[in-house]
C-alpha cells in the first residue's frame, strides 16, 4: 500500500469522505485483498467498511457491479489509487438525496483546487 505524505493513498481518500460525512464505506478489494482487510479491518474512524471482492479484474464498471448490492443510496466513487485534493461538498451536493453517483473527474476543479488523477 502506497505511502503519500505518511498516509496510505486509501487512507487520504476515506478521511476526505469522513470529513464529508459519509457512514459507510464499500471498499472494492482484489489482489493481495488481505493486506487491505488486516489493515483497515471492519471500521474507519467509527465508520463500518464493508469489502466487496473483485474476483477478476475486469475494469471500473465492474467494481461498480461488485458493490451493486450494497448501495441502496447516494454514493461517491473514489478511486484508492488516486491522489488529489478537492472540496467533495461540490462534487457530493448536486447529487444528494437523488439516489445518483458523484465521481470527481480528472482535471476537474473543484472548490479552487484541482482534483488530479495520480499515481
Amino acid at each position: 500500500m502506497v505511502k503519500v505524505d505518511g498516509k496510505t493513498i486509501l487512507t487520504h481518500c476515506v478521511e476526505q469522505l469522513s470529513d464529508l460525512g459519509a457512514d459507510e464505506f464499500v471498499v472494492v478489494v482484489g489482489y493481495l485483498k488481505e493486506r487491505i482487510i488486516d489493515h483497515y479491518g471492519d471500521e474507519f474512524d467509527g465508520i463500518p467498511i464493508t469489502y466487496a471482492h473483485q474476483r477478476e479484474q475486469q475494469g471500473l464498471a465492474h467494481a461498480l457491479l461488485t458493490v451493486e448490492k450494497y448501495v441502496d443510496d447516494d454514493f461517491m466513487i473514489i478511486l484508492g489509487g488516486n491522489v488529489f485534493q478537492a472540496n467533495l461538498e461540490d462534487v457530493a451536493a448536486p447529487v444528494r438525496g437523488s439516489g445518483g453517483c458523484g465521481v470527481p473527474r480528472r482535471g476537474s476543479r473543484l472548490g479552487g483546487r484541482v482534483a488530479v488523477r495520480g499515481v
